[in-house]
């Protein structure tokens, strides 16, 4: 969903949910480095990243003797008196017996490189990023959680009737059945779940890391579904398992760097909403937290990297670390609702991803459920990983207020309200993915979940970080159904599933048309498609009303392509050579062309798909 065609053009236009991200530049001359438009105030202080060329030659230790500094990095010794170096330490930590694949990678080389903070975080890295031997410098950016930072307490839309589940909260999850019958509702703007559940409910083989606030372990309706490191054994202060961390039983605190997870209200919330117990007579029902029987349910991995209140930003630097965690450690899916904290406006058309934050996705992507080699581990339900990001609450389309969900790799998930139109908060655009329920500001229709406080530890929230986990249940259920107990299943295939089955929103938002992803996440047509006949190329819209056509094609198109529009007497009006990524939405500038009806011809790999629109 992430590229944009301009006419003679390839640009990625990107956005993302509640605060902004930071602009990139095209490749500079070798020694240049990307401008990152970050204000002081949106980055920590204090700390930057540093990747560099080279692997050190020796030991990495910070020393001052006199004037002199030294850090046992002889590029980094020039700047280390005037920036006043204070320590060093690898971004990815040593990774145990998942060193190798981390240095095949590339990702010993990053470097936190903590300093005076007298000196911007800004001016440190662009004084770094131009000395010889590094690869790039860049500051660390503060990020936040995807909720709305306020609640509302009214229980509201319970209504009776037969359940599958005894769980006495599911009445109030309207976005899993909604019954139309509130005057904020409409019947069926929800993600189809109930029919499924007979079926599919969650699967213990299916590991989704929770990057996020740490995970209330002592939730009784978390405590059975929460995943425990099998080779670790708690309390011994070993790396028993030899993953390069000690102790982590159910997860890791990348903020305070040890195994002790701090319960946190947003964390806690997401976790429920993929993986709450089903059917033990507590609480709430989840997408994927089994039937109640003992081991059925998916498991939660807890990636802390948020530990203060729910609308206060995080400032440490091993959040790329902890991505990296969950595709070393068994998860196939990474939820992540959360984003940087900048809040202005972007001066380029488009956004920037901090370079370490994208290795680890990366690595995700292509590691998760592998071995070193990236062959499938036995066990494992699928090929790589699938990573999820919610698109921020700032209600634009700007494309540097995305980050990291506007990168094309990710699945960046947009929120509608409980009458299929977009929330009113949810930033949308073209780089988005899919859109699910988020819930509304106003007091009616909000998420409710597990939390830390509150009512009896749960309550209602809203915003895109409701709407991501949504998405993120979903795939564990179409995991659960094409990669347990199989081996092959991709991430690609993934996404293809989520959207081709998605249904569509464009109708309910006319003034968002194509902004809004494939459509809203359907649990139901996900588990019912037809694997082995996705449509190849589908045109998003027939008619065309904002000058954008908006398409995606399967992998069995992607790759090179070339587009030829002809108009209504068969001349040919746009030829264009395209390299296309499958499962994304692709859009293609026609604000040239007149108003009329016209055939699209898209050919690749030997196929040719022909398909007629009428532009107004």
């Amino acid at each position: 969903m992430k590229k944009i065609v301009f006419f003679f053009l390839m640009t990625i236009l990107i956005a993302s949910c509640h605060q902004e991200e930071l602009s990139s530049v095209p490749d500079e001359p070798e020694g240049k480095q990307p401008v990152f438009d970050l204000s002081e105030e949106e980055v920590l202080q204090g700390c930057i990243y540093v990747k560099l060329k080279e692997e050190p030659a020796g030991e990495v230790r910070v020393r001052s003797i006199g004037n002199t500094v030294t850090t046992g990095v002889k590029v980094l010794d020039r700047a280390a008196f005037s920036l006043k170096i204070e320590r060093m330490e690898r971004t990815f930590p040593y990774a145990g017996k998942f060193e190798e694949r981390t240095r095949k990678e590339g990702l010993h080389l990053w470097y936190n490189v903590w300093f005076s903070k007298e000196t911007s975080a800004t001016r440190a890295a662009t004084e770094v990023a131009f000395l010889d031997g590094i690869e790039t410098a860049v500051p660390v950016p503060k990020i936040v959680s995807r909720a709305t930072p306020e609640t509302a307490w009214s229980l509201y839309g319970v209504r009776t009737g037969e359940w599958l589940f005894n769980d006495p909260d599911l009445s109030r999850q309207w976005y899993l059945d909604n019954p139309g019958t509130e005057s904020w509702q409409k019947k069926g703007a929800d993600i189809r779940l109930f029919d499924v559940w007979k079926q599919y409910n969650g699967n213990p083989a299916v590991i989704v890391a929770v990057v996020d606030g740490g995970i209330n372990q002592e939730h009784p309706d978390l405590q059975d579904n929460l995943w425990t490191n099998p080779d670790e054994i708690p309390g011994n202060g070993m790396d028993d398992d030899g993953n390069g961390y000690v102790d982590d039983i159910h997860g890791y605190n990348f903020v305070d760097d040890n195994a002790t997870l701090v319960p946190h209200r947003h964390g806690t919330h997401v976790a429920g909403t993929i993986g709450a117990t089903n059917n033990n007579g507590t609480g709430i029902s989840s997408i994927a937290g089994g039937d109640g029987t003992s081991g059925s349910g998916v498991r939660l991995m807890s990636c802390q990297i948020l530990k203060s209140l729910i609308s206060i930003g995080g400032e440490d630097p091993f959040i790329a670390a902890a991505i990296k965690y969950g595709a070393d450690n068994g998860a196939v899916i990474s939820q992540n609702s959360w984003g940087y904290a900048a809040t202005r406006a972007g001066r380029n058309a488009s956004s920037y991803i901090n370079p370490v934050h994208k290795e680890a996705i990366d690595y995700f992507i292509k590691y998760a459920g592998c071995d070193n080699k990236g062959e499938q581990l036995d066990g494992s339900p699928m090929k790589g990983g699938i990573v999820l990001f919610a698109s921020g609450n700032a209600n634009t389309s700007d494309p540097r207020i995305a980050a990291p969900a506007d990168y094309e790799k990710v699945v960046a998930v947009a929120a509608i309200e409980a009458d299929y139109r977009k929330a009113s908060y949810s930033n949308y655009g073209t780089y988005t993915d899919i859109s699910a329920p988020g819930g509304s500001l106003d007091g009616d229709g909000r998420i409710w979940s597990t939390t830390t406080e509150r009512s009896n530890n749960y309550e209602y929230l809203a915003g895109t970080s409701m709407a991501c986990p949504l998405v993120s249940g979903v795939a564990a259920l179409v995991i659960e159904k094409y990669g347990v107990g199989k081996k092959g299943f991709t991430p690609e295939a993934l996404k293809e599933i989520l959207y081709q089955s998605a249904y569509d929103l464009d109708e309910y938002n006319p003034r968002y048309a194509g902004q809004l992803g494939h459509g809203c996440v359907d649990a139901a047509a996900a588990l019912e498609i037809d694997v082995s006949n996705l449509h190849p190329f589908i045109l998003k819209s027939n008619q065309i009303t904002d000058n954008m056509l908006i398409f995606s094609v399967s992998s069995s198109m992607s790759g090179n392509g070339k587009l030829i529009l002809y108009n209504g007497i068969g001349s040919k009006v746009l030829d264009l050579h395209l390299k296309l990524e499958a499962a994304s939405l692709h859009a293609v500038d026609i604000t040239k062309l007149s108003a009329g009806y016209y055939t699209l011809v898209y050919q690749a790999k030997g196929m040719e798909i022909r398909e007629k629109f009428i532009k107004y």
